[in-house]
């Protein structure tokens, strides 16, 4: 059942990507990318993602109109205009479809960092009242560590509902965290679907091993959704994913981890390189007095892979055999194991960044000057 669902995703992916990128190239809905970071030097559409956000979505609604209750059954059930669905179910379908509309019109018009951020915490928010969040973490050393102590109560109408401090704050810091790493790492053909897609089928195999066949099939109709797309997105892409596709990526990441338990040291081992990347470049810019927000450089990791000499093929592969060895790992290894794999992925990482940057600084002064 998993794989046709998945299958199913990726045909109508790719018929979308397909679609969208003729009828964009047709009306001129491209950005020609005359930014320093960029690496194309033609205009390329930039609205692929909308054809992952879309399959997925009609997918899923398919799901719950043609499957049993049980099929998308996250432990909330509910009913609305006499329709029954999971409330989690609901919450995630509405938190997408807001911000991918905010992200399109970024992707079409242009939109201010902050409101891109304002955007990501409403979600995160939408999905925290539709019963989404982090309630404890798993401590392998000990207790379970308890994030729902603090609990602040407040009214709308005559409902009584609560803030719960600790989870809900986590929750909202790391769907900001999920949403900007996947955003990051977009300045390389294929690698935000491609790492994604390595974390979502990792996704899937944990869930079935912890028993939890609702969040299996919601990831594999959201890998089946990036295959799809990855085709045409791949060096040299003939298509983009945008905002819009990159921040759903990091959205349902942050989603798939905590909406049937926790599976955060998991998805941080297969994304633990990137996010270590995202804080090592953002550290950088604060000590060169810059913002670390609004001021995109080439100063990601795949683009110090590129100044050290690696194709971008070659950078794609690098990271994402990475990143799948440490995910495969993690799948495979128990609590304390996941927390020594995460320091060893960290001290690893800082040694590769430091590399990178020596052999770019040393490419750089052999390079002959031009007059």
């Amino acid at each position: 059942m998993l794989l046709f669902w998945g299958i199913l995703a990726a045909v109508l992916s790719f018929a979308l990507t397909w679609w969208l990128k003729s009828y964009s190239l047709k009306r001129k809905i491209t950005l020609a990318p005359l930014r320093d970071r960029d690496q194309h030097r033609i205009p390329t559409p930039r609205i692929g993602g909308a054809a992952i956000v879309a399959s997925f979505l009609l997918v899923m609604v398919l799901i719950a109109i043609v499957l049993p209750v049980s099929a998308t059954d996250f432990g909330f059930p509910f009913s609305i205009l006499g329709i029954s669905i999971d409330k989690r179910l609901l919450g995630i379908l509405i938190a997408t479809v807001f911000l991918s509309v905010v992200m399109l019109f970024d992707d079409l018009k242009g939109v201010p960092a902050y409101l891109k951020l304002a955007s990501q915490i409403i979600s995160a928010v939408i999905l925290i009242g539709a019963g989404i969040g982090i309630i404890y973490l798993n401590n392998p050393f000990g207790l379970v560590i308890a994030l729902d102590t603090v609990k602040i109560p407040f009214m709308i109408g005559a409902s009584i509902y609560h803030f719960v401090l600790w989870a809900d704050l986590l929750f909202i810091l790391w769907v900001v965290i999920m949403t900007n790493a996947t955003n990051f790492i977009d300045g390389l053909d294929g690698l935000a679907g491609s790492i994604s897609l390595i974390a979502a089928v990792i996704l899937i195999f944990l869930s079935l091993k912890v028993n939890q066949p609702a969040t299996a099939l919601m990831a594999a109709v959201f890998a089946g959704a990036i295959a799809g797309f990855l085709p045409l997105n791949l060096p040299r892409a003939k298509i983009f994913l945008g905002d819009t596709g990159s921040m759903f990526l990091g959205l349902m990441l942050a989603v798939l981890t905590v909406i049937s338990g926790g599976k955060l040291a998991t998805v941080l081992l297969v994304f633990g390189l990137v996010i270590l990347d995202a804080i090592y470049v953002i550290l950088k810019r604060i000590f060169r007095g810059k913002n670390p927000l609004t001021n995109p450089d080439q100063s990601h990791l795949h683009h110090r892979f590129l100044r050290a000499g690696f194709s971008p093929a070659s950078t794609l592969i690098i990271i994402s055999v990475i990143s799948l060895l440490f995910g495969l790992a993690g799948l495979v290894s128990g609590g304390q194991i996941k927390i020594y794999l995460i320091g060893v992925l960290t001290i690893l990482s800082l040694l590769l960044f430091i590399a990178l940057d020596l052999t770019a600084r040393n490419n750089k002064s052999k390079a002959p000057s031009s007059k």
